[in-house]
């Protein structure tokens, strides 16, 4: 063995750099070799053991201390995580076979949306009016051996009341329901800008749940805090973490000010995180809100606090073009959810943000569990991240910039102080900005958008966003027997109001939900998707060539042999197809009189130059002459670089050049003005 070691010495980092330096023969060692993040970390090419010495969170074992490494010792050897795929449907009846489809299909939690169930609305989710209701829904389903989580909006009390009573007359005590009613008064409203209701009255009901389940049922969870409204507006990974805790102790004080302590509240909190499409980055976000999460809890004197986090796979990189595309990404995030420890996931179907899902599209997804947990193992590992010098290391990242992010919300006053005063909102659109100026440019890429677009796929249809919960009923009914209070005796009036046949409407009005006065509004955060602003270009084109009969053309004038500028010839034409244009490029002209021709009998009114340099040199000028003579009115480009020829080519009729530091998307604006689709 010693021999062995002896032919592999140890070497230093430097040594290392000093041979990547050589390598790079003159190019800038930062600049290649070493990247910014938008959370502003720095990332190096590699990561030693000399670069995690120290970091606190190293010593400490699964379940234990930070959390870093699970929430539980065992980990997933203890349980897996639940596959807790969303369910909407439209009716009580469509939920219940959409519920046994998952359930089949290897669901272990139900994830119900809770909406008005009106076809076409964009938000989706069943109408639950009566116990009843809850119970056609749930029809041949043992909730007492499945967990279920209902995503209520405001009317976390009403829809409990339900689905509580429901439970009782289903055979099942309340103490062996498992899941949690949720209830994020906070994400709701920098979400949509306002609430329909004081916050006074969220909170007292967010206590009043939270008091009844401490006392009834300790396996329900009654809070959320969401980061997937920050991360889908763009944010970055501390930014999500950093407003999770701002909440997170928002929602304390709010608990302990209704005589609720720390400790009893904090097992019924779920913490809700979005998975990005950034690996590693994603792994140790997760790995992080657990450190966070103990921090806090040690803030509060509190030493035992396992978290919950549920991962939800991204909205913000999904793509309405190219859409299948999308399955890949769901899987790569779920990876990273895996990896990172969640406790349960949700990996949209690829036709997600559609508003509307199928069968084979949910089933794709639930899938992916099955092929993470039987075929890649990982429920039969603990901490699988663990060890790893890189994520170690940026997991203390992550944690310390988050960190820094919560303190400086509370030096404000706190998370409700900075949303009103806009201070997280424009955090947020500044990243999402950046963000969207990386995309223009393809600095980030985005499959099937910015980059190699499919110009023969169908786009998923979107449903309009039109929220139809918000519209009058046609009629009002007496409010329920219950007497508004911050405390389990609300909850107690409830579910007596729902067995004797109250609705959820009844319990809303009775307990204070439908009284908007003290409503609060804020500058809305709404969700972003990285292609949207391409989709719009497409969209354009299409719309052109619906009216037209034709989608707006590019013809590309290559000259000489296709060998020499055929990878500029497709980067070029990509460049294009990315805004919906159609390429006409599949053709070689051996002199300029061939291209002229060529030019003068298509309908195209842009044209591109293509080749390599040294033909550039002999050909552009003349070229671009007889163009100009030719068509007075065509738009010219040259697909590269000019160089120091650029004012003599312009001058001969070039009107601009396209090259890896055009700007995708603001180059074909431009262009597809000149078409006339804009």
């Amino acid at each position: 063995m010693e021999h062995l070691l002896s032919e592999f010495p140890e070497h230093t980092y430097e040594q290392w750099h000093a041979a990547a330096v050589a390598l790079l023969k003159g190019a800038p060692f930062e600049k290649l070799l070493v990247t910014k993040t938008y959370e502003d970390i720095t990332i190096q090419p590699i990561y030693r053991r000399d670069d995690i010495a120290g970091l606190e969170h190293l010593q400490h074992f699964p379940g234990t201390d930070s959390l870093v490494r699970g929430s539980h010792a065992e980990g997933f050897l203890k349980a897996g995580w639940e596959v807790s795929q969303e369910l909407k449907a439209g009716s009580p009846v469509e939920l219940n076979s959409m519920i046994h489809e998952g359930l089949n299909g290897g669901q272990s939690e139900l994830n119900i949306a809770v909406g008005c169930g009106q076809a076409e609305c964009c938000k989706g989710g069943v109408a639950l009016h009566t116990v009843d209701d809850v119970k056609t829904a749930l029809a041949g389903v043992a909730i007492d051996a499945v967990s279920t989580y209902w995503q209520t909006g405001p009317s976390s009390v009403p829809v409990a009341a339900l689905v509580i009573a429901a439970a009782g007359q289903l055979g099942v005590p309340v103490s062996q329901l498992r899941g949690g009613f949720e209830n994020d008064p906070l994400g709701e409203l920098v979400a949509t800008g306002a609430l329909h209701q004081s916050l006074q009255t969220r909170f007292d009901h967010m206590a009043a749940l939270t008091d009844y389940a401490i006392r009834n049922a300790p396996q329900l969870r009654t809070i959320t805090v969401k980061g997937d409204v920050y991360h889908n507006a763009g944010a970055t990974a501390t930014q999500e973490l950093g407003y999770i805790v701002a909440t997170l102790v928002c929602y304390l004080e709010e608990m302990k000010a209704r005589g609720l302590s720390p400790s009893a509240v904090l097992p019924h909190i779920r913490i809700r995180l979005a998975v990005g499409s950034d690996y590693f980055m994603e792994i140790s976000k997760i790995r992080a809100a657990r450190w966070l999460w103990s921090k806090v809890a040690a803030a509060y004197g509190v030493e035992d606090a396992p978290v919950h986090i549920h991962a939800c796979t991204s909205k913000w990189n999904k793509t309405t073009y190219d859409a299948h595309t999308n399955m890949l990404r769901v899987t790569a995030e779920a990876f990273a959810a895996v990896v990172g420890g969640v406790d349960s996931l949700h990996i949209g179907p690829f036709d997600e943000i559609s508003g509307k899902t199928d069968e084979f599209s949910r089933r794709i997804a639930r899938n992916i569990h099955t092929i993470l947990r039987e075929e890649c193992g990982l429920d039969r590992v603990i901490d699988p991240a663990g060890g790893s010098t890189y994520i170690e290391w940026l997991t203390d990242q992550i944690a310390s910039k988050s960190w820094e992010i919560f303190q400086g919300i509370e030096s404000q006053g706190g998370m409700l102080v900075c949303l009103e005063n806009g201070s997280v909102q424009q955090s947020v659109q500044a990243v999402c900005q950046a963000k969207f100026q990386n995309i223009r440019r393809r600095k980030d890429k985005i499959v099937g958008a910015n980059m190699y677009p499919d110009l023969k796929g169908k786009k998923l249809a979107v449903l309009a966003p039109e929220c139809k919960a918000a519209k009058t009923p046609p009629s009002t009914p007496e409010p329920a027997a219950v007497t508004p209070s911050a405390d389990a005796s609300m909850v107690e009036q409830a579910i007596a109001a729902a067995k004797n046949g109250g609705s959820k409407v009844s319990i809303a009005i009775a307990t204070g939900l439908t009284n908007g006065q003290g409503a609060p509004a804020v500058t809305a955060l709404p969700a972003h998707r990285a292609a949207e602003e391409y989709e719009a270009q497409r969209d354009a084109s299409a719309a052109f060539a619906a009216k037209t009969g034709a989608a707006p053309g590019i013809l590309q004038l290559n000259i000489g042999p296709s060998g020499r500028y055929r990878l500029r010839a497709d980067w070029t034409a990509s460049f294009f197809e990315a805004a919906g244009f159609v390429i006409d490029g599949a053709r070689d002209f051996s002199n300029i009189e061939e291209a002229v021709k060529a030019l003068t009998a298509s309908k195209a009114g842009i044209a591109v130059i293509t080749s390599d340099d040294a033909t550039y040199l002999e050909t552009v000028a003349p070229l671009a002459t007889a163009v100009k003579a030719a068509r007075p009115d065509i738009t010219l480009l040259v697909a590269g670089a000019p160089g120091d020829n650029e004012a003599a080519w312009c001058a001969a009729g070039v009107d601009d050049f396209v090259n890896v530091r055009s700007n995708n998307y603001e180059l074909n604006e431009q262009l597809l003005k000149v078409a006339g689709v804009l």
